[in-house]
């Protein structure tokens, strides 16, 4: 712990001459043996005056040191002068003022000084400000300026301060100190608050040059008077390691701010300059500080001081024959106040020092002066005596109190640097460092607030990668695979079930591009989750993964979709072709055409039968021929797959294009997007922030070709849609799962024109959202399509048998025969006779109550005149004329235009034999309808019945749809 370098010899001359060596060697033994030259009578002394300013009062911010320095002075002027080895012959005498660390009031009092008698061989100073004041003005007057207490950094400017020297070393002489240790604790990164006095402006400027010349950086926020706005700044910038450059006053205030603030505790490491008294954040109560001792106690734990070496702790003694303790207990006897409160008590032994250093100065220029000339001769303009007295005090050099004293070419003290820490409310000395030697002696007896060692110098930003949850993306990989699963067995079944007609008339090919589509899809949703949580993909092959899970989902929805769209757009086309042929034809169909007549027939169903006979006859001979002899509808004919492969290739070939041209031109890049910082869980110890990042598939003119993809694949949905609403009700025969196929296009559209906006525009930053929104898009679209387009095919093989189907195809077959109009015709027919059959019924209902209360009128007996009313043929009775069901012929599985022919020819002759059926069947009815209306004559009753009925085959009509409705029916009519 020895901090003095050095003997206790000093030297008042780089080169002395030999007298002055013996003069030395003198003073060195009257110090050791305690004898001495016996000092002349105080009269015949001659005097040497010597100015001084002391700052007795902090003023507004300032430093009260002068009320322990002024003491040290005081006693090292009584030392001196009772010391017969220097300045033998000569007192020193001491005017003084109060200067209040104010520099307007210090001009006043230096030039009461100077302007009045004695002259002042030399002046001393205190704080910076005053320093500042009185050695710029000094050389006016070839004076030399002391300092004891300045230490800002501007004073070393020579150019400024010609004349100036100081015992108290220069603020900047412990920013290497501060560095050395930065770098010690790993901190790249510190914040100082300071005053806006040009001492510690000076002070900051140069150590952020020194930390950035280490790789540090250094953040700046200066105040006057208030320093709650820099605080407040200081939160903002998340500082840590934060260094106060300010006079005690205002650290009170800053370290009340900070307490305020929250700027204290584990993660913040305070650092103030040591110079302050030992209890300075005790707040006084003439501050009138909200805060209590106890919170200022609080904020100020373990904070660092670092302060050049102002008290040796060497066991030798100094030239003044007192060691550094000693010295300190000397002037705590003298000083009335606690020494930890009283102001420049650190200070004190570089201002008992600096009138040694002077003392030693006059020494030396006595023995330098030509003879005949002495101290006392010198006057304000006396250049000579101030050259010689410069010169002495430049190379003065000697063991003090404070430690080793010399000066610099600067003028600034040469010392080192000690670093303490406040524990447990007292400072503890952590180590010293030379800033001379790069030497750092460290004790290692710091101790931080949770144990753990040094804080941070910042917030810890950890960079968090925004991938999907590994929770989402297991849910989506388990049903893509599903899907894949589904889409394998569903090939594998329209592959094994290729000979049923309900596969062979729903375009196999097609439904397989489908099933590789949704395929395609399903495996795009595994790429799409990429990287996930916990799952890693190498930044070089970023680039192919963007574009690989574009390209496979473009190409799959192309081929699900566009396989479906290629069925729409064809059965569309079809249907405008026979509109067309129909439209050509409708004039001839106009006249005469035999479908009036069953207007006829029901306008006729109030009682006449012979006009219902003769409707009937006139269907049979018209309406059945006229199916029978119309040509073949085109909708029902085989249709080549070419064209579906035709419209899919177009769509195929488009996407291709634009993947080509896209990686090409402007391939996708991995880009980052960074957002804001966020806490880290609540478990988490550390003192850390998230920076999330999340991975993008970016290129230059990503807007332009999102906006073309979209635009093409909107469009086309949007147009599927309108195909699929418009064909709706159109049934082909080669295309049996039309419907159905229209209500995936829906699915699909619709879901995609949700989706496919929110995905891309509202959400991109998203990352679970984001896939979650698409994977769901995509697996409903993939699941409704398989399911819609193959279920019901499925269902229809688990229930009907292969003969039955067989059987089915052929009376499908023999429909196909009839044109598409009269088919609707016929089913309009079929709806016209339900609802006569309904009125029907209602007139018998009354007949039959009209019968009973005829029977009670006449008093005839139920079982009687029931018995008679049958005996006589009085009630009318139903006679059915069933028109035979034309026959069904199986076909074989290729369906064949020549099994059709021979099917329309037999169809034909049975239409004829039911022609005969109907007529003989008419003139019954005329027979029975004579008698009938006799009977209804004698009871005054008029009664009518008629019934037509046509029942449908059930077993047929599965060549669209798998409808009932669209079979061949057979046709009973009642009368």
């Amino acid at each position: 712990m020895n901090d003095a370098v050095g003997g206790s010899r000093y030297r008042a001359h780089p080169h002395p001459p030999t007298g002055a060596k013996i003069f030395a060697f003198l003073l060195l033994i009257n110090v050791v043996y305690g004898n001495g030259v016996t000092r002349h009578r105080r009269d015949d002394l001659k005097e040497l005056h010597v100015g001084a300013l002391f700052p007795m009062e902090a003023g507004a911010g300032g430093w009260p040191g002068g009320v322990a320095c002024r003491p040290a002075v005081e006693m090292a002027f009584e030392d001196v002068n009772n010391d017969p080895r220097v300045l033998n012959g000569y007192v020193f005498k001491l005017h003084h003022h109060n200067s209040k660390c104010q520099p307007g009031l210090a001009a006043k009092k230096i030039f009461e000084l100077l302007y009045k008698d004695p002259v002042k061989l030399i002046l001393l100073s205190g704080c910076s400000p005053v320093t500042t004041m009185v050695a710029e003005a000094a050389p006016v007057w070839n004076l030399i300026v002391l300092s004891y207490g300045a230490s800002s950094p501007a004073l070393s400017n020579r150019e400024r301060f010609p004349t100036l020297f100081r015992t108290h070393p220069s603020a900047n002489m412990q920013n290497p100190t501060r560095c050395k240790l930065f770098e010690r604790f790993k901190w790249k990164k510190i914040t100082i608050i300071q005053s806006v006095e040009e001492v510690f402006t000076s002070t900051a400027k140069d150590l952020e040059e020194q930390c950035r010349e280490r790789g540090i950086r250094v953040e700046r926020q200066s105040f006057y008077g208030d320093p709650t706005d820099a605080v407040k700044t200081l939160v903002r910038q998340d500082a840590r390691i934060i260094l106060g450059l300010f006079y005690v006053t205002e650290a009170r205030r800053v370290l009340c701010q900070a307490y305020k603030h929250g700027l204290y505790g584990r993660k913040y490491v305070w650092w103030f300059i040591g110079w302050y008294a030992d209890t300075w954040y005790y707040p006084p109560p003439e501050e009138g500080l909200n805060c209590t001792a106890e919170q200022m106690a609080e904020a100020a734990a373990y904070h660092f001081t670092t302060e050049n070496i102002m008290l040796s702790r060497d066991s030798k003694p100094a030239i003044s024959g007192m060691t550094g303790l000693e010295f300190q207990k000397r002037l705590t006897e003298m000083i009335a106040t606690d020494p930890a409160n009283a102001g420049g008590f650190p200070e004190a032994p570089l201002a008992y020092d600096a009138v040694w250093a002077m003392a030693l100065a006059f020494n030396c220029t006595l023995n330098s002066l030509p003879k005949g000339m002495d101290l006392i001769d010198f006057d304000y303009n006396n250049t000579l005596i101030f050259e010689h007295l410069f010169k002495c005090v430049k190379d003065t050099q000697f063991k003090g109190v404070s430690g080793q004293v010399k000066f610099s070419d600067l003028g600034d003290r040469i010392a080192r640097t000690q670093i303490e820490q406040l524990q447990n409310g007292k400072y503890v000395l952590l180590g010293y460092y030379d800033s001379v030697k790069h030497e750092l002696d460290w004790f290692g007896n710091e101790i931080w607030h949770d144990g753990r060692g040094p804080p941070t110098d910042s917030t810890i930003v950890k960079e968090s990668l925004l991938t999907v949850t590994i929770e989402i993306y297991t849910i989506v990989v388990i049903l893509a695979v599903v899907a894949i699963i589904a889409s394998l067995g569903l090939f594998v079944f329209n592959v094994q079930y290729s000979y049923r007609s309900v596969i062979i008339q729903s375009q196999p090919q097609c439904n397989n591009i489908l099933i590789v589509g949704c395929a395609l899809c399903s495996i795009s949703l595994v790429l799409m989750g990429l990287p996930a949580e916990g799952i890693t993909f190498p930044r070089e092959f970023f680039s192919i993964l963007c574009h690989s899970r574009i390209s496979i989902l473009m190409i799959g929805f192309t081929f699900a979709y566009g396989s479906m769209f290629a069925k729409v757009w064809i059965v569309h086309r079809m249907s405008a072709s026979e509109n067309q042929e129909l439209a050509a034809i409708s004039k001839d169909e106009e006249d005469g055409s035999p479908w009036e007549s069953i207007r006829m027939l029901i306008a006729a169903m109030v009682g006449r039968q012979a006009l219902v006979a003769a409707a009937l006859r006139k269907i049979s001979t018209h309406a059945y021929g006229s199916l029978v002899a119309r040509r073949p509808c085109i909708l029902n004919q085989p249709i080549p797959p070419a064209k579906f492969y035709t419209v899919i290739a177009s769509l195929f070939g488009i996407d291709m294009l634009i993947i080509l041209v896209w990686i090409v031109v402007d391939p996708l890049q991995r880009k980052e997007q960074r957002f804001s910082l966020q806490d880290p869980p609540a478990d988490t110890e550390e003192d850390i922030k998230l920076l999330p990042i999340l991975e993008l598939c970016e290129s230059n003119h990503q807007e332009m070709w999102i906006a073309l993809i979209l635009g093409y694949k909107c469009l086309l949905l949007v147009f599927g849609l309108f195909l699929a609403y418009e064909s709706r009700n159109l049934k082909l025969r080669y295309i049996n799962d039309s419907r159905f196929v229209g209500l995936s296009i829906y699915n699909v559209a619709i879901l995609s024109l949700v989706t496919g906006p929110v995905v891309t525009l509202l959400i991109p930053s998203r990352g679970d959202a984001n896939f979650a929104f698409l994977s769901a898009t995509v697996l409903l679209c993939t699941y409704f399509s398989m399911g819609l387009v193959f279920v019901p095919k499925i269902v229809h093989i688990y229930r009907v048998t292969q003969s039955k189907d067989e059987a089915a195809l052929a009376n499908a077959c023999l429909r196909s025969t009839i044109s598409k109009s009269d088919q609707l015709r016929f089913e309009q027919l079929m709806k016209e006779n339900s609802e006569l059959k309904k009125q029907i019924d209602i007139r018998e209902n009354r007949i039959a109550e009209c019968r009973k209360i005829l029977e009670r009128r006449l008093g005839i007996a139920p079982e009687s005149s029931s018995g008679a009313l049958q005996s006589t043929g009085s009630v009318p009775g139903k006679t059915e004329i069933t028109s035979t069901s034309p026959p069904s012929f199986a076909t074989n599985n290729n369906n064949n235009s020549s099994g059709c022919q021979n099917d329309e020819n037999s169809t034909i002759e049975a239409y004829k034999i039911q022609e005969d059926t109907v007529s003989s069947s008419e003139d019954a009815n005329q027979n029975f309808e004579s008698g009938t209306e006799r009977a209804t004559q004698s009871t005054g009753f008029n009664n009518t019945t008629m019934l037509l009925d046509f029942n449908e085959d059930t077993n047929t009509g599965h060549c669209s749809d798998f409808d009932d409705d669209s079979s061949i029916t057979s046709n009973e009519i009642l009368l």
